[in-house]
């Protein structure tokens, strides 16, 4: 039998990642006022019972992006924050797919070290309320404050939330070792990826949606070169100088470069 509930991690005071069965993972952040869930996960656990067992303020829940492996548990709350960009794709989850990602997942190493199954996902028929988030919002939480910068590149929608005072940047899918452009062009990626090293300097701790990815045993945040090895591939494609890999990817073909820590995916027909 493995393990039956998601493993969570205090990364700062007050502060916990959620990974939930290697999936995805989700942070809570827990201000003086109310606390901010970010991700919903693929529902697959019971997300509202864990982050009860960490706070008893008022949750609010904002996504990074719509994926269905971020937005699949949002039937389990009322009202939820995201980039306007990605309202329909989290509101259209196809669960189909969803049971097919867990279990894709599950081969690669969550089965070896968790109990869950696709068949766990609880679904939604009717999907929560939907606010807009915007570049440039703060988020409240009482003592605690969140900026809002919105970077396209995994999708239209993909937002990052910086936190001063502990220096940490949740960067979602939007930055990561392995990240997945397929969402945007390359250049709209590169652009997006460049406003954000505008706020290098603000933060030590980059913590993106899957930490723990499938039955990896660690809870880290990103390498320091993530985001500019990223960059240096953007500008490898643009100039023509990268040496790309094909290979297919939902049945259509797909082009992916690596350097350094990082490896960026992209539709080769939208540069």
């Amino acid at each position: 039998m493995g393990i039956k509930k998601p493993f969570v991690s205090e990364i700062a005071k007050d502060t916990y990642a959620i990974n939930e069965f290697g999936l995805t993972a989700m942070y809570l952040i827990v201000g003086e006022e109310k606390a901010l869930l970010l991700d919903t996960g693929c529902g697959v656990c019971d997300l509202k019972a864990v982050v009860s067992e960490l706070t008893d303020k008022p949750v609010m829940v904002a996504l990074t992006h719509g994926h269905l492996d971020h937005a699949g548990g949002i039937g389990a709350f009322d009202e939820v924050w995201l980039g306007e960009e990605d309202f329909e794709m989290a509101r259209n989850c196809d669960f189909n797919a969803l049971k097919g990602y867990v279990d894709n997942l599950g081969k690669q190493g969550t089965y070896d070290v968790y109990d869950c199954s696709p068949d766990d996902i609880t679904g939604f028929e009717i999907p929560p309320v939907m606010h807009a988030l915007k570049g440039g919002d703060v988020i409240d939480l009482g003592g605690r404050h969140l900026l809002v910068i919105h970077v396209p590149g995994h999708t239209p929608g993909g937002m990052c939330f910086l936190e001063d005072a502990t220096r940490i940047l949740f960067s979602g899918d939007a930055c990561n070792t392995n990240l997945l452009g397929a969402g945007t062009s390359v250049t709209e990626t590169y652009n997006a990826l460049k406003y954000l090293d505008t706020f290098t300097g603000r933060y030590d701790q980059m913590w993106n949606g899957h930490v723990g990815y499938a039955g990896a045993p660690n809870c880290m945040s990103q390498p320091k070169s993530t985001l500019p090895d990223l960059l240096h591939i953007c500008e490898m494609i643009l100039d023509g100088t990268a040496q790309p890999m094909e290979f297919n990817f939902l049945n259509r073909k797909m082009c992916a470069v690596e350097y350094g820590v990082s490896r960026l995916s992209y539709n080769p027909e939208n540069l």
